[in-house]
């Protein structure tokens, strides 16, 4: 890989500024391409950046002896980079350990013409058809449009795509009641900083999708010179049923063609939708290289290689998501409010509607107090394609629970619990 945004100079100065007091990285001869910062207090030499890139790749020189003594721990090399066969023949006493922490996926298009020549490879005509549906009944419902931010940005616009960005994902997270570890004023901090710069080299971009100047998706990209890391994705919830992340994938891949880029890589997590749009797995290892000829290298490589296989372990059996959950209770979370109230028990399609009825009053579902209602109006717009202007929502003046969404041709009553 030529140009690795994640051991970039840029890279490095935001990481080091944020994580390690900007004190001066560490480079040894005798491994190329990567920079490193010393553990507090373990005698281990971390790469910059640790677990927040999404690949590392590096050199090695048997030559050079400046190893002698140490422990170099270099998180998350993507199989795919291919990295160099580690050399055993050789007198040196330089060793590898290889830990196996993650599954990767993506999306490798160098062999297809077009986003469509892909697509067909990997779904059925039932599933694109379902796809482009999506996708017109989106655009029927709303005003969408499209916009992939790639090379210079002003401060000022910047600023506020990321800060909608921001609200977003913790609009999403509030809805699943889990902490999230990027919305911490730490890691957010860095990422604001670290895009920002990364945009003025076009090696980060975003995707988003808007409704009128309202973004509800975004995809925070990072860029080598032909494959697209997709870092962060989110999109808001009151939408699910209109598939925004599939459409999303979908323009992404356009784009990808559009610019000849050869991969477009999930990354690490193992989620439904990767298993299904991409066409190569691949592992996530942890690299530990240390100096056999040193007791304390090799009790501390012993011990980096039992703490992560303890971690995979564990995540295996889902502790952390449990931890997450009790983490975000712990810092005061409460959920996304819509979650919590007003459970639906009955839907009933009405053949008639009178709006002038003096049983039900005009209710503006786009209020706050109102929001709960947004998800069951957008997925009756998605079962009834309109112009979102042209559904009212109507609350009978005499059942408090109950509400009508009403089309211009068809009608939906829905009914909560008291």
């Amino acid at each position: 890989m030529k140009i690795n945004p994640f051991t970039s100079s840029t890279f490095v100065k935001i990481w080091s500024k944020h994580f390690n007091g900007s004190r001066e990285p560490f480079s040894f001869e005798f491994i190329s391409d990567v920079k490193f910062f010393k553990h507090s207090f373990l005698p281990i030499y971390e790469n910059i950046g640790k677990n927040l890139t999404k690949g590392i790749f590096y050199n090695i020189d048997y030559s050079k002896s400046d190893y002698k003594g140490k422990t170099l721990l270099i998180y998350d090399v993507p199989q795919y980079f291919n990295v160099k066969e580690f050399n055993t023949s050789t007198e040196s006493s330089l060793k590898l350990k290889k830990i196996f922490q993650y599954q990767g996926f993506l999306m490798d298009i160098s062999s297809f013409e077009n986003q469509d020549d892909y697509i067909n490879s990997q779904f059925s005509s039932k599933n694109r058809r379902e796809f482009r549906a999506n996708m017109r009944k989106l655009e029927a419902c709303f005003n969408i449009r499209y916009s992939f931010l790639h090379g210079e940005i002003s401060q000022s616009e910047f600023d506020v795509v990321f800060n909608q960005f921001y609200d977003l994902l913790n609009k999403r997270f509030d809805g699943k009641q889990t902490n999230y570890h990027h919305l911490s004023s730490e890691k957010w901090s860095y990422y604001t900083q670290l895009v920002y710069e990364m945009f003025q080299e076009k090696k980060a971009s975003l995707l988003i999708v808007y409704r009128d100047e309202t973004p509800i998706g975004i995809t925070l990209n990072f860029h080598s010179e032909d494959v697209l890391f997709e870092t962060i994705t989110v999109f808001d919830p009151d939408y699910y049923k209109f598939s925004v992340g599939k459409t999303s994938i979908i323009k992404l891949l356009e784009w990808c063609f559009e610019n000849n880029y050869r991969i477009s890589d999930f990354s690490k997590g193992d989620f439904d939708y990767k298993h299904k749009w991409s066409n190569v797995a691949y592992d996530f290892d942890y690299h530990v290289l240390y100096d056999s000829g040193s007791l304390v290298s090799i009790v501390t490589a012993n011990y980096i290689e039992t703490y992560f296989r303890l971690k995979l372990f564990l995540r295996r059996k889902k502790v952390n998501e449990l931890y997450r959950k009790y983490k975000y209770i712990l810092k005061g979370g409460k959920g996304d409010v819509k979650s919590t109230i007003n459970q639906v028990v009955k839907f009933e399609k009405l053949e008639e509607f009178d709006a002038l009825s003096s049983n039900y009053i005009d209710v503006n579902y786009t209020e706050e107090s109102n929001d709960f209602l947004l998800q069951y109006v957008y997925t009756f717009g998605f079962a009834n394609p309109e112009a979102i202007n042209n559904i009212k929502v109507y609350k009978n003046s005499y059942k408090t629970n109950e509400f009508i969404i009403s089309g211009s041709k068809k009608a939906q009553r829905i009914t909560f619990s008291s």
